[in-house]
């Protein structure tokens, strides 16, 4: 009999004390960013390359009469390093000599005839068609001659190429040859070379740099270099130049560095490490390790931002036990971050802070 009333005392206490529930707030401890300012040390294997390198060949077929350099010798730029002796080269200069000379009495017995006919028409003593005849050729037989003259400068050219010399000073670094051989010049494949000579009183320190690494290097950028075969010694290599693209096999970035070897102690090819510190990037914080939350793959803070819960997507960096980087450009140093945020707290809504 009294159900209907209690039904209806119970529905009054739920209405009445609904809004109290909805209203309630959850209440959170919270935090500010600590901008960072530690360095970061990064560490990269690479290995040193000639600044400059040229394999040289010959444009001249023949036997190779003289070798003046071996590996590991230091020549400088336009001295001989080796001689061809090109005898098929030698008799076609001579020919070429002989046919500029043929040529040029040609072309001087065509001249005068024709500036006889000229002036021999003055008096009709030849007629017009034959003036145009003499003087036509005068001008094939200077022709002639040029095309002579140019023969003999193309096969004084290849003799030229039978006297290799170094287009740089640098080091042999490697020969492919040796006195008596023969070598075939522009039909040479390319197996055929003479020597490999490299520039080394400063190196390339080349790495492959991995993206963090890649996009915060800049022109003052510097890194310290060490080898496990030079114990106690350090080396500075400055940052010369990056491929500015990401390899799409390994996700790295080209990037070379140069190393002063005036001294020759370090040869090309040999592995080290380098070690960088460089400053934070912008947007680097400080903040509590159990300030960091991972849902759905993705990394975020929960900030306030006028009394309401905020997520910000943030990439964590550098955990050091206490504390962990983080970097993102949407967070401020008074922007404050919800420490251990419950998982029931959602975009929006609003909370305490407790004091």
């Amino acid at each position: 009999m009294n159900s209907p009333v209690i039904s209806r005392t119970l529905l009054a206490l739920l209405a009445a004390t609904s809004p109290l529930v909805a209203q309630e707030k959850m209440t959170v401890r919270t935090v500010l960013p600590t901008v960072s300012t530690a360095t970061s040390s990064y560490e990269l294997p690479g290995r040193t390359e000639p600044i400059e390198q040229a394999t040289i060949f010959t444009r001249a077929t023949g036997i190779v009469s003289e070798r003046k350099y071996d590996i590991g010798d230091r020549v400088k730029a336009g001295e001989v390093l080796a001689v061809i002796a090109t005898p098929e080269i030698d008799r076609e200069v001579d020919a070429a000599r002989a046919a500029v000379e043929q040529a040029a009495s040609r072309a001087e017995n065509a001249r005068l005839a024709a500036d006889r006919a000229s002036n021999l028409l003055k008096t009709h003593a030849v007629s017009q068609e034959e003036s145009e005849q003499r003087v036509s050729a005068a001008a094939e037989t200077e022709a002639a001659l040029r095309s002579a003259k140019a023969d003999l400068a193309r096969v004084e050219e290849l003799q030229k190429f039978s006297t290799v010399t170094a287009p740089f000073n640098g080091t042999i670094s490697a020969k492919n040859f040796d006195r008596g051989d023969r070598m075939r010049g522009d039909s040479s494949t390319a197996e055929g070379w003479l020597y490999r000579l490299s520039r080394l009183e400063t190196l390339r320190f080349v790495i492959s740099a991995t993206p963090d690494l890649a996009l915060r290097l800049s022109n003052e950028s510097e890194a310290s270099v060490r080898f496990t075969e030079l114990p106690g010694r350090a080396f500075t290599a400055k940052l010369s130049r990056t491929s500015r693209v990401f390899d799409t096999a390994s996700g790295t970035m080209r990037a070379e560095f140069l190393i002063e070897n005036k001294d020759f102690v370090l040869p090309a090819g040999l592995t080290g490490l380098a070690t960088f510190s460089l400053p934070p990037v912008a947007g680097t914080f400080l903040l509590p390790t159990n300030t960091l939350i991972v849902r759905q793959g993705k990394s975020m803070v929960a900030t306030l931002k006028e009394g309401k819960v905020h997520y910000v997507e943030v990439l964590a960096g550098k955990n050091s036990g206490p504390t962990l980087e983080i970097i993102s450009a949407a967070l401020t140093p008074e922007a404050p971050v919800i420490v251990n945020p419950n998982a029931l707290l959602r975009e929006g809504d609003a909370v305490d802070v407790a004091k």
